[in-house]
């Protein structure tokens, strides 16, 4: 048990260091940097182009971030199920309610009470076992 405490120690540990592949990224930005800031210092209209470049440079980042939160976005609902049965048997318990008020349809009124009664039952098995699942693999881990 100490062992493995001692290697997620180094590991943390050598997880801090710069990697070789970090730095050539930080190299070759830097290279690419210079290289700009090169050319548009021979350009007349250096200050617009240097605007521009900037702009695109924050354009292209946030295009990656939202790239990048769509990715987690889709990838959360595909791990989710798309169907509430708790939100679906609301309406169910409205349209039954108000079935039930006007006294010539309460038996068909109860019985769209009784579906919704059963789907929040439905959505609340559903969200528990859900629920149990994600944290079994947490738990091993």
């Amino acid at each position: 048990m100490l062992a493995t405490g001692r290697e997620d120690k180094r590991s943390v540990a050598e997880s801090n260091k710069p990697d070789p592949e970090s730095q050539e990224n930080d190299e070759r930005v830097e290279q690419l940097a210079k290289e700009l800031a090169d050319r548009l210092r021979a350009m007349p209209n250096r200050q617009e182009l240097t605007d521009y470049a900037v702009s695109l440079l924050k354009e292209s980042n946030e295009d990656a971030g939202a790239a990048d939160q769509a990715a987690a976005m889709v990838e959360r609902a595909a791990r989710n199920d798309p169907f509430n049965p708790i939100a679906f048997a609301i309406p169910l318990f409205v349209v039954g309610a108000i079935l039930c008020a006007t006294g010539i349809l309460a038996g068909v009124g109860l019985g769209i009470i009784g579906i919704a009664v059963l789907m929040v039952l439905w959505g609340l098995i559903v969200a528990f076992f859900s629920r149990f699942r994600r944290e079994k693999p947490k738990s091993q881990s």
